[in-house]
């Protein structure tokens, strides 16, 4: 039977056989928890159903066997290769086709499902409407929306599978570019609510006609009882096509809107709009002045409206939305002009929202429009060009640059004052002078392509700063290495203490939580409770538990670790007051690093107090090594690990209930796998750093830029105590990090080294708080260019070697007034 564990949604293996109606084997019980397509991203190997997509360049059936190895054991797939046959113990779900087969389990397990569900489809603004809505209800429980752009024959089924028990409202996009696959996707979808955003030109060329585009479209609201929409001919066909109960929600200003809507004006961040539904009457702030951002917010608004929210609850979420980074945004430029960014989106219709957000910037200003070809379209080349010509006509630009061979092709047609047309984004990034974009307005407008982010980056103010990145596809790549290396079934606990190791502990546990580790670990309280404020479920254990923190603890579900008798006494009295009962602890044994732990001869009196029924019980045991990652120390390390042995079996013998061991650290389950017990505990290796020289990733990049340039002659000395000292006439960068920061000053007068435009630069003179000097006489290095101070192409563990020290202080030093940004492919 389906079951429900907590949140998550479990198959059986039989169940899945029955659902699919497919072929198998003698089937071997498993419990489902994940889906994958994709053998990248298996992270419960155990509990994980695959399917064997075959697309163009793939075949999801060449991964079986290595998956088989990291411990996957169920397969849908549509044979069985002679490659599979000596897979023992694996179950293999035989199906004529298997994309059908992963969109029927997605179908049958929406029907279990008790969430209302909201479709979205359109040919642009899809995932705004989906990410705003979700914005607009975060706060309140159960609310679940499709992850990225998920919104495919693969992707829904996907996201589909990612609701739980728990979800009350699912928002979910639904994308077509063919005729007959929105029936498949409503198939599974069914939304109760739909949404239209808007019909554009994309995948045109797959639809005889624009009706026939818009009937598939409204396919999927045939079950709707209300669909939602702005007014126009487009809607007006969608409703035609369905049932006459269908509540049609329609906005606008015109006599048929359902939801009145009188815009009242706009500034350069705002536009105010008057709203009117049934007896209510509001006005909405929205934070983007564009009409892109105007349709997609009110289409999100009307969901709410629907289900019953208060105006000024809507109000006041509307003026607080987030910008997404795949939608347009405005941006200051060089040389004081105003870049609008747009370049995730090519067709006619989206260019022409595109051009009237350019006609509501400052009128005194220039307008420049840098276009590249359009792709997808099904409008014939000729009469499209001839209209985009006579748009920007309209719309007085002055300057029109034109990328990409079509656009060359018909040169002829643009009458704009000045034109000028490239065959790619590089041939204008080599020939354009940034200098010569002076008080302009500038609309960016392209395929993704070209690229046009680089041109973005080209044109845009440089607002440089002193960061830490923090690479999320290194982490996970680290993660699963330290998985390869361990027992299927092994736990792992991993260490966020110290602002994760410099690295933002509330960003690096979300994606912890993701990738299914089962437990964080924090230093102090506090910090696990920043975490639980920050959204996170899963369990936390405190490392060094005051007293005076106990209080807090329980009502944040922190689990303290436990290094004396005294201090579980104490704890056991508090939970008696909140008359709380099997509260979890770890038990922290002293096995010779002789910091703290109960020793063996503490254990007697351990026992004798858990002869009386107490509230606690004992989650895990657990010791510290003390030279794990030295071969010198072997001996004591084996020496610890017996001990551990011997304590955590005495104690185990008194209780009924199996407790956790754990001893292993990043270099113990490098060096010492075969005792990695029941959980490990991860830590510095997560961040990179490996004890045997493993090919780890290194995850934070310590980066600045240079701020300025000067030329100081040999003779000259640099900085404070004049212990720069040159000997030739040398360029000189200062670059805005310092000790302060967390550059450590003894990498002053040459010691250290940055990185610049591909080669080491040594520094010069004393590292002051704020700022530091580099040598790049032998560089073309210019104000604005890149500095790296350790990352991919110098090392933390160089850094500590260089300094005597361990990676660990090198990461933990660096500020916190050193932004974090984070970023994933």
């Amino acid at each position: 039977m389906f079951r429900v564990n907590e949140t998550k949604c479990m198959f059986s293996s039989k169940e899945i056989l029955r659902i699919l109606d497919c072929k198998a084997c003698e089937v071997k019980d498993f419990e489902i928890t994940e889906v994958s397509v994709d053998s990248r991203s298996v992270n419960k190997p155990e509990s994980t159903l695959f399917f064997a997509l075959k697309g163009i360049n793939h075949d999801g059936h060449d991964y079986v066997e290595k998956l088989y190895e990291q411990g996957v054991r169920n397969f849908v797939v549509t044979g069985l290769r002679a490659g599979f046959l000596p897979l023992s113990g694996a179950n293999f779900f035989v199906v004529d086709e298997v994309l059908p087969a992963l969109q029927q389990l997605a179908a049958w397990f929406r029907g279990q499902m008790k969430a209302e569900v909201v479709g979205i489809t359109g040919s642009n603004g899809k995932t705004i409407v989906k990410e705003w809505l979700y914005q607009l209800l975060s706060d309140e429980p159960g609310i679940y929306r499709s992850p990225r752009s998920y919104n495919s024959q693969v992707g829904v089924p996907l996201s589909l599978l990612g609701m739980d028990v728990s979800t009350r409202l699912a928002i979910i996009e639904a994308g077509i570019s063919l005729p007959g696959e929105m029936g498949k996707l409503q198939a599974m979808i069914r939304p109760e609510i739909g949404i239209f955003t808007h019909l554009g030109d994309a995948h045109g060329e797959n639809f005889e006609s624009r009706q026939q585009k818009l009937a598939e479209k409204a396919i999927l609201f045939r079950d709707c009882r209300c669909i939602i929409g702005r007014e126009g001919e487009a809607l007006d066909y969608i409703a035609s096509r369905l049932r006459p109960d269908v509540k049609k929600m329609i906005w606008g200003s015109g006599k048929n809107a359902t939801v009145r809507v009188e815009e009242k004006g706009s500034t350069a961040h705002e536009r105010l709009v008057a709203v009117g539904y049934e007896h209510v009457a509001f006005t909405l702030s929205i934070p983007f002045p564009d009409e892109a951002s105007f349709e997609n917010c009110m289409n999100a608004v009307c969901v709410l409206l629907l289900e019953g929210i208060s105006p000024v609850f809507i109000a006041e979420r509307v003026a607080r939305l987030q910008p997404l980074a795949m939608r347009m945004e405005i941006k200051d430029g060089i040389n004081r002009c105003v870049l609008i960014n747009d370049y995730y989106n090519s067709d006619a219709a989206s260019f022409q929202l595109a051009l009237n957000t350019l006609a509501m910037q400052d009128a005194g200003r220039e307008k420049v429009v840098i276009l590249s070809d359009f792709v997808d379209t099904g409008t014939g080349e000729r009469e499209l060009y001839r209209e985009v010509a006579l748009l920007l006509r309209k719309a007085k630009v002055s300057l029109f640059i034109g990328i990409g061979e079509k656009l060359s092709r018909y040169k002829p047609y643009f009458l704009v004052p000045r034109c000028r047309f490239y065959k790619d984004t590089d041939s204008f990034l080599r020939q354009e002078n940034r200098e010569q974009f002076k008080d302009q307005v500038i609309l960016i407008k392209g395929a993704r392509k070209f690229r046009f982010e680089y041109i973005a980056g080209f044109l845009q103010k440089q607002s440089h700063a002193t960061v830490l990145e923090v690479d999320f596809d290194a982490m996970v790549h680290n993660l699963n290495y330290f998985r390869s290396l361990l027992p299927r079934k092994t736990m792992i606990a991993v260490m966020v203490k110290a602002f994760s190791y410099g690295s933002g502990a509330g960003e690096v546990a979300s994606l912890l939580q993701y990738q299914g580790v089962n437990y964080l670990m924090v230093a102090f309280a506090d910090e696990g409770v920043e975490l639980r404020a920050a959204g996170i479920t899963i369990p936390i254990g405190v490392m060094n538990p005051e007293p005076e923190a106990f209080d807090h603890m329980i009502e944040f579900n922190l689990e303290p670790e436990i290094y004396s008798l005294e201090l579980l006494e104490a704890f056991d009295r508090v939970l008696t007051k909140h008359g709380i009962e099997k509260y979890p602890v770890h038990l922290k044994l002293n096995t010779g690093m002789n910091r703290s732990g109960l020793d063996p001869e503490d254990l007697p009196a351990l026992l004798k107090f858990f002869e009386t029924k107490r509230k606690v019980i004992i989650r895990s045991m657990f010791s510290h090594l003390a030279g794990s990652d030295e071969a010198r120390h072997d001996e004591y390390t084996l020496f610890q690990i017996n001990r551990f042995i011997e304590m955590t079996k005495e104690v185990q013998a008194r209780f009924d209930y199996p407790i956790i061991r754990h001893i292993l650290n990043s270099a113990g389950i490098e060096r010492f796998g075969q005792y990695a017990f029941d959980m490990v505990r991860l830590g510095i290796g997560l961040h990179g750093i490996s004890a045997v020289g493993a090919p780890l990733w290194p995850v934070s990049s310590f980066k600045t830029y240079i701020a300025a340039v000067r030329q100081v002659k040999g003779d000259q000395t640099v900085g404070y105590g004049r212990k720069g000292v040159l000997g030739r006439d040398t360029r000189i960068a200062v670059i805005p990090v310092g000790y302060a920061d967390g550059l450590d000053r003894h990498l002053s007068c040459g010691v250290g080294e940055v990185w610049i435009g591909g080669q080491r630069v040594p520094i010069v003179g004393n590292i002051c708080m704020d700022a530091c000097m580099v040598d790049i006489t032998d560089t073309d290095a210019q104000v604005g260019d890149e500095v790296e101070i350790f990352g991919k192409h110098i090392s933390v563990t160089e850094l500590s070697d260089k300094l005597g020290t361990i990676p660990y202080e090198i990461l933990t030093s660096v500020s916190l007034r050193v932004k974090r940004i984070y970023f994933k492919d």
